[in-house]
């Protein structure tokens, strides 16, 4: 693996340095937490064979509990049928099917074992923060890679080994080939899939669930396509079709998990833009969705800057999702955390190269150390994925290849300390609740959160009060927090290098003024004795 560029010796986190077969259609070799993929052969003759030939798979689990799945036409005589196998010990599989040769299929496989970590999920002990299926906290550090899975885009493996590479843990994919336009995913004529489009989404997913199965993807099947929505309100067959067809081929990677669209302005009456999109049909498409999921794979919707999140009531979303602007003392996040019992993630900001701040990279480890200590997380965004690869600052490529080709200034190098920080500490925000009250309610300055026995601050240290310009002053951060009584263990981060320093122990009781032992930006760990 080539060094982080920018990044310390041992900062550079690797999600899975190893290849490995986590799809297959082996059944003696099938991973714990992979997928096992079915493949029946069958001439579907006069059918359909999107629209008129009905196959469902009945997995039955080792501890006997079923899960009914769709399976999907891939070509010629190809029906195929995937399983997330989430339980060691031997599965056994039949199928129900209108074309006879389909129907009454059975078999078995098992799995056994291994170091993957399985689906994104609501943490147990906390559903507003995600664990993996493993039971792992997950610590989301997002990127935006619109056009990954575009079969037009050829630097798309340069773009995921290198944002694996930088410790991104998501990142946000559309299937649209044009910002506004997911017709790439039918044929022509709308009788049926473009099958060596999906075949080429289906490869490049398989690629990265097995070199970096750790990473997560938030996939947007309808996109920014409000005219595919209105089709989908209105019954059209093929709309409808297409995230059913979405979720039978990908709903069991362990690797994804749903956005119905992108960047859409919820509107509950008439249509005044060409961004609109009905809050009906979206709640349509998600209920869909959910009531035919099959392996527990979490949806949510995103929609326009400053439009808030407009379900999070509905049963069908499990993630509350953001786009904001300037959030670098986590407000929108806190204030979503307070209303539901979701993770928030403000999934969008600025960009290093659309609406970009001055100093990105105080930019962006700000943001994301704002919105952690506010109960949710945030995502970066370098190049211009949203739009068609002209190799420089469009389309997806390599984040260390746009550093070093000057198109991008590095302003995801210090995020590869976040999770340092956590791993050094081994402290997760499981249960841990904001509170920036404690350190003076400034969040402009600093932000806070705590549990029974540690307390976390990010002091930002700014510059200036408007976040797009700010940079950290060239002086240490001093912070007054009230502690309640008891001694407290007192250690500085320094959320650029990585290092820790160790300061003296510290009585409760009362307010207490702390100073860092560096200048700029700081991160604060106090432990309870």
């Amino acid at each position: 693996m080539r060094s982080c560029f920018y990044a310390l010796m041992g900062m550079c986190i690797a999600l899975s340095p190893v290849f490995a077969q986590n799809l297959t259609d082996d059944p003696e070799a099938v991973p714990q937490y992979g997928v096992f993929e079915i493949t029946l052969n069958a001439a579907p003759g006069e059918r359909n064979p999107f629209f008129d030939v009905e196959l469902q798979v009945r997995f039955t689990r080792p501890d006997q509990t079923v899960a009914v799945t769709d399976g999907f036409y891939d070509g010629g005589e190809a029906f195929k049928a995937r399983a997330y196998c989430n339980q060691t010990g031997e599965w056994k599989w039949r199928t129900v099917s209108n074309l006879d040769a389909l129907n009454g299929r059975s078999g078995s496989f098992k799995v056994a074992r291994s170091s993957l970590k399985g689906k994104l999920k609501k943490h147990p002990d906390d559903p507003r923060q995600f664990a993996y299926d493993n039971g792992e906290w997950f610590l989301h550090i997002g990127d935006t890679g619109y056009r990954y899975v575009t079969d037009t885009e050829p630097e798309w493996q340069a773009y995921i080994d290198q944002a694996a590479e930088a410790g991104f843990s998501k990142i946000r994919t559309w299937f649209c080939r044009g910002r506004g336009d997911v017709q790439a995913l039918f044929t022509e004529s709308r009788d049926g899939m473009d099958l060596p489009y999906w075949r080429e989404i289906d490869r490049r997913m398989t690629y990265a669930l097995n070199h970096h199965p750790g990473v997560i993807f938030q996939l947007i099947p309808y996109g920014e396509d409000s005219e595919e929505l209105i089709r989908y309100g209105e019954g059209d067959r093929a709309s409808i079709f297409a995230a059913r067809y979405a979720q039978a081929r990908f709903s069991a990677f362990p690797n994804v998990y749903w956005a119905v669209s992108n960047d859409r302005l919820i509107v509950h009456g008439r249509f005044e833009h060409n961004y609109d999109a009905s809050w009906y049909t979206i709640d349509r498409i998600g209920r869909d969705m959910k009531n035919r999921e099959p392996w527990g794979t979490l949806i949510t919707n995103h929609q326009r800057r400053h439009d808030g999140y407009s379900f999070v009531d509905e049963p069908w979303s499990g993630i509350i999702t953001l786009e904001d602007q300037d959030q670098v003392t986590g407000a929108i996040v806190l204030q979503y955390w307070r209303m539901g019992d979701d993770p928030v993630v403000l999934d969008e900001d600025r960009y290093e190269l659309y609406i970009p701040p001055a100093h990105p990279m105080y930019f962006f480890r700000r943001l994301m150390w704002a919105n952690l200590l506010s109960g949710g997380s945030a995502t970066y965004g370098g190049l211009r994925t949203y739009e068609a690869y002209d190799g420089k600052e469009r389309g997806v490529r390599g984040y260390y290849d746009a550093i070093k080709e000057g198109t991008l200034k590095g302003g995801a190098r210090d995020l590869p300390a976040i999770r340092k920080f956590f791993t050094d500490s081994g402290l997760t925000l499981v249960g841990m609740t904001p509170c920036d009250e404690m350190a003076g309610y400034d969040p402009q300055s600093f932000k806070c959160i705590r549990d029974d026995k540690h307390i976390i601050v990010y002091a930002a240290n700014p510059d200036s009060r408007t976040p797009e310009k700010a940079d950290a002053l060239n002086e240490p951060a001093e912070i007054e927090i009230h502690l309640t009584w008891g001694e407290y263990n007192v250690h500085w981060f320094h959320p650029v290098t990585g290092e820790w320093t160790a300061a003296e122990n510290v009585i409760g009781g009362h307010d207490r003024k702390l100073k860092a032992p560096f200048p700029g930006d700081a991160v604060l760990m106090l432990s309870r004795i």
